[in-house]
């Protein structure tokens, strides 16, 4: 090669060493969110010290340095919910704009300049579009119609905590209620047996609402007028649901669950006083409601219609002067052929037998027992008592007591961190039970973080049923978590 050439080979070989040596390339990072959300998570907030792999313990246990890290949440539970900023606990930390939505405190990043409102604005605006990643998928969109989830009403908030069964972290929060310009209160939800439907009802609303269980979105509502409306049943063939106005002068109201329309109605002055729970016979042709203040249950023949006072004193009569039993909820065993009732003044469980409506068994309890769930794998049933002394956590306060179905004996009584459990379900697949503590009080536990409306959170549990052993320890809720159902 001749002098001149390899002199111009030369200078291009250095000049394209000198352009990749100048040449600055975007990072190429393994973190998995979107470019501009990850320039503000990893490098504001995934430092040293922080919310990185290494430090995390010592930091909520949360760990932003990357997507799939952050899904894992916080020692609260979830930090992101997609789609609802408000509800999601890393907006609300780095939020310092009240117009935005809530804030909670210390601000975020801590000991540092707080985030710009364009850097807040950005990470709303990308829970508000379901919190993708850096291809576009939202979490726990996938296999939506088989997913296995948990539901819990926020009666203080008007939403519904909506928990992936797998991870147990709330994956999404729907709005429910009839009315925006006020707190309806989401007092009770169930689930249908066919798993299609949930159906939600208001103590302080005047609406009936059925969402689809797969979309987890409004199906229908319908308008049932003035009542407190407390407790709802669907029915076993998932074809009627039945809810009861707690009040004085109470309804029985039972409507086809698809439609929603009214099939029967049972009311009048002094015909139910202060219905409550509810539960359907095999047959379907038998109601039994409880009346909360008494010693009573009604048996509700709707065809006919009959109503019959059933005592659950034998030999004493039936009567609705409270503090005798004060019947609460009231429960199916798996066969049909006896029911559950929780007793809130006496402090037990009273077994009758269907039908027939003759005492089996009285199974005491600690204080104040209100809702059930029950095992039909385990042959087990669960009871939350909600003011029961902790002998283990003192400071803490509620219990829920273990009851062979069958034996009718006290297995175990579960003494968590608790303060004023009430919602209760069961996952029979799974073999896991959902306890969510109210924690209206304010002496219960301070919670974490703020609500988006006026009241103190409440937190729910997940408990192993094989080893009875905790799964997930409180995981934060919105304000006044109430009723749990399973899907």
């Amino acid at each position: 090669m001749g002098f001149r050439l390899r002199y111009i080979v030369s200078m291009v070989c250095m000049s394209f060493l000198a352009w990749t040596a100048c040449r600055v390339d975007p990072p190429q990072t393994q973190a998995g969110y979107p470019l501009d959300v990850e320039q503000i998570l990893v490098t504001r907030c995934a430092q040293s010290g922080c919310h990185n792999a290494t430090s995390s313990v010592n930091a909520a246990g949360l760990d932003l340095s990357s997507f799939n890290a952050m899904l894992k949440g916080g020692n609260s539970g979830a930090v992101v919910i997609p789609f609802s900023p408000d509800q999601s606990t890393l907006f609300q930390f780095i939020n310092t704009f009240p117009d935005l939505g809530p804030m909670a405190k210390p601000t975020m990043p801590i000991n540092l300049a707080p985030l710009t409102r364009n850097e807040v604005q950005l990470l709303r605006n990308w829970i508000v579009a379901g919190c993708p990643n850096r291809d576009g998928d939202i979490p726990f969109s996938e296999n939506a119609g088989t997913r296995p989830k948990a539901y819990i009403t926020n009666q203080g908030c008007d939403g519904v905590s909506i928990v992936d069964a797998a991870t147990h972290l709330v994956m999404r929060y729907v709005r429910v209620g009839g009315n925006p310009t006020q707190i309806e209160n989401p007092h009770c939800l169930r689930v249908s047996p066919n798993k299609q439907d949930w159906f939600v009802c208001f103590s302080s609303g005047q609406y009936f609402e059925a969402y689809d269980a797969v979309t987890d979105t409004l199906r229908k509502r319908t308008f049932l007028g003035p009542g407190n409306w407390n407790i709802l049943k669907v029915s076993p063939d998932s074809r009627y649901v039945s809810v009861t106005d707690f009040s004085n002068n109470g309804k029985w109201v039972e409507l086809d669950a698809q439609t929603l329309a009214v099939r029967r109605t049972i009311a009048g002055n002094g015909v139910l006083t202060y219905p409550h729970g509810i539960a359907y016979t095999k047959t379907q042709d038998t109601v039994y409601v409880t009346a909360q203040y008494g010693n009573m249950v009604y048996r509700i023949i709707p065809a006919i219609p009959q109503i019959d006072a059933i005592s659950l004193q034998p030999g004493q009569a039936p009567v609705t002067t409270p503090q005798l039993l004060d019947p609460h909820e009231v429960l199916m065993s798996p066969d049909y052929t006896r029911y559950f009732v929780t007793c809130q003044a006496s402090n037990e469980v009273r077994v009758m037998r269907t039908g027939a409506d003759t005492l089996i068994a009285t199974i005491p309890t600690g204080v104040y027992p209100l809702e059930m769930a029950l095992s039909a794998n385990k042959q087990e049933l669960y009871v939350v008592c909600q003011e029961d002394p902790n002998p283990i956590y003192p400071t803490y306060r509620g219990s829920v007591y273990v009851i062979d179905i069958n034996t009718y004996v006290v297995k175990r009584k579960l003494y968590e961190r608790f303060f004023q459990p009430h919602a209760i379900a069961v996952d029979d697949t799974r073999k896991e039970l959902y306890v969510a503590s109210r924690n209206v009080d304010p002496t219960g536990p301070a919670p974490h973080h703020v609500s988006e409306c006026v009241g103190r959170n409440g937190f729910f549990h997940v408990i192993d049923l094989t080893q009875f052993a905790v799964k997930r320890t409180s995981s934060e809720l919105s304000v006044d978590p109430y009723s749990a159902d399973v899907k």
